[in-house]
């Protein structure tokens, strides 16, 4: 469980640097400026759900797997615009799946 708090800590402040750095060159009538409105909050909200996830554990289950869809969405949307790249893409898909496979094995059982 640290170790997926960790890399989404990692993951969410490795691409929100980035989406700040599109603010720095580029204005509001280019598309990655857009890009960055949207992906800079997601991933600030993936850096909060992770901090979190260490502190909480598995009482914010919810917030950590809507944390994860909406970077996974940012992430997609930025990769289909063509503003954020392969390497990017895969980083940010990366803390995807491993949180959404941490929900997954960390599931518990229906009351019976």
């Amino acid at each position: 469980m640290k170790i997926v708090a960790g890399l989404m800590i990692l993951i969410g402040l490795v691409l929100g640097a980035g989406a700040v750095l599109e603010f720095q060159h580029f204005g509001p009538e280019a598309t990655p400026f857009w890009v960055a409105v949207f992906v800079t909050p997601a991933s600030a909200f993936f850096v909060l759900a992770g901090v979190l996830l260490w502190f909480y554990g598995q009482r914010v289950r919810s917030i950590v797997v809507l944390a994860a869809v909406v970077m996974g969405a940012a992430t997609v949307a930025a990769t289909m615009l063509h503003v954020m790249g392969p390497p990017a893409m895969l980083i940010g898909m990366i803390g995807v799946i491993a949180v959404l496979v941490w929900f997954w094995r960390t599931r518990t059982a229906a009351p019976a």
